[in-house]
């Protein structure tokens, strides 16, 4: 980000944060909005919950370059997702678990722009 504004903090803005998701090599990544009065640090607590990525991840505005699929609920009511990441040689990973663990495959949540609601 070239510049940060402290007074958008104190007002509603439009904050995109970038996502990075990991395993062993592969990586993913995101970019979400968020919206609203709150800080940057108060949305921290968001991404340690699956069922609210998810929920990030599936706004129209985001773009992943990675594949990504809600794959709902199994028999016994958990809910599930598969994500194919990608090495820097281009090799890539399929991964299918349980939503509740997308928040693991988190390494990376960072601020990279934002503006004033309009």
């Amino acid at each position: 980000m070239k510049s940060f504004d402290p007074n958008y903090i104190h007002c509603f803005s439009k904050k995109t944060i970038k996502l990075t998701f990991q395993q062993w090599e592969y990586t993913g990544t995101a970019f979400v909005e968020i919206g609203g009065n709150c800080t940057f640090a108060d949305m921290l607590s968001d991404f340690q919950d699956g069922d609210t990525l998810l929920s990030l991840l599936k706004q129209k505005t985001s773009k992943l370059d990675f594949e990504f699929e809600d794959l709902g609920q199994d028999e016994e009511g958990e809910n599930w997702f598969r994500a194919i990441l990608i090495s820097n040689t281009g090799e890539k990973c399929e991964t299918e678990y349980f939503l509740d663990s997308l928040p693991e495959m988190l390494v990376g949540i960072e601020l990279v722009d934002i503006q004033t609601e309009k």
